[in-house]
């Protein structure tokens, strides 16, 4: 077991950096967390798995707007301006930050701009619930039988034009750049999308190298040993 994960490291070439704004995270880049103490956390990433291209798991998204700053719609809070070192400092979370395509400071600024507009709007729960449904088995089903189509509607009806869930608020702010307008998964509504797919998207994103910010190294393969156990 020890050589298999040693091989699969060296595959992944996964590395753990500290965090460094202006060096590997910046104003606009989209920083995507997964927290591997928190149930909520895991059971977001259990029902996107079936959108994980690589074997690393996120189950929120942000977008940063300052040195350890950023934007995010979180439960119980909505849409706030944060400190990050709750990620940066918590050894149970990894960060992993991306820089989008076409990126510069200007664009980064925008991004970061239209994040800060949505500042103060609710969390939309009912369209966590919808996510949920397409994520459970029945919801997965329906996808392979009949498309996209019924998850479109569903989430059509129980989203809140003026409330955001993390995933959504990101594609906005991206989708609102006409650099990354309906590119990749952007092609799809924002509040069908959701942190997995926007994090694997290879549209949006430079090519990611496979470092993790802050001790990942280490809690990444702590969650695949909860995974096995089926934690």
């Amino acid at each position: 077991m020890r050589r298999r994960t040693e091989r699969r490291r060296r595959r992944m070439r996964i590395r753990s950096l500290t965090p460094r704004y202006g060096d590997n995270y910046k104003l606009g880049y989209i920083g995507f967390t997964f927290n591997a103490a928190s149930p909520v956390s895991r059971g977001i990433a259990y029902l996107t798995a079936w959108a994980r291209m690589s074997e690393v798991a996120v189950s929120h998204a942000l977008v940063v707007t300052g040195e350890r700053r950023g934007v995010e719609a979180a439960i119980g809070k909505g849409v706030v301006e944060r400190d990050l070192a709750d990620y940066f400092e918590n050894p149970a979370v990894h960060i992993v930050f991306r820089k989008p395509r076409r990126y510069t400071p200007a664009v980064g600024a925008r991004i970061a701009k239209t994040a800060r507009g949505q500042v103060g709007a609710g969390y939309d729960h009912l369209l966590v619930v919808a996510h949920a449904l397409h994520g459970c088995f029945l919801g997965r089903w329906t996808r392979a039988v009949f498309g996209s189509a019924p998850e479109t509607a569903v989430s059509r009806i129980l989203n809140a034009p003026d409330r955001w869930i993390c995933s959504e608020l990101v594609a906005y702010a991206l989708d609102s750049q006409p650099e990354y307008a309906d590119r990749g998964v952007l092609r799809k509504p924002d509040f069908t999308i959701n942190p997995q797919e926007l994090f694997e998207d290879a549209a949006l994103f430079c090519a990611w190298r496979g470092r993790l910010t802050r001790r990942c190294r280490a809690n990444y393969h702590a969650r695949r040993v909860m995974a096995k156990n089926g934690a």
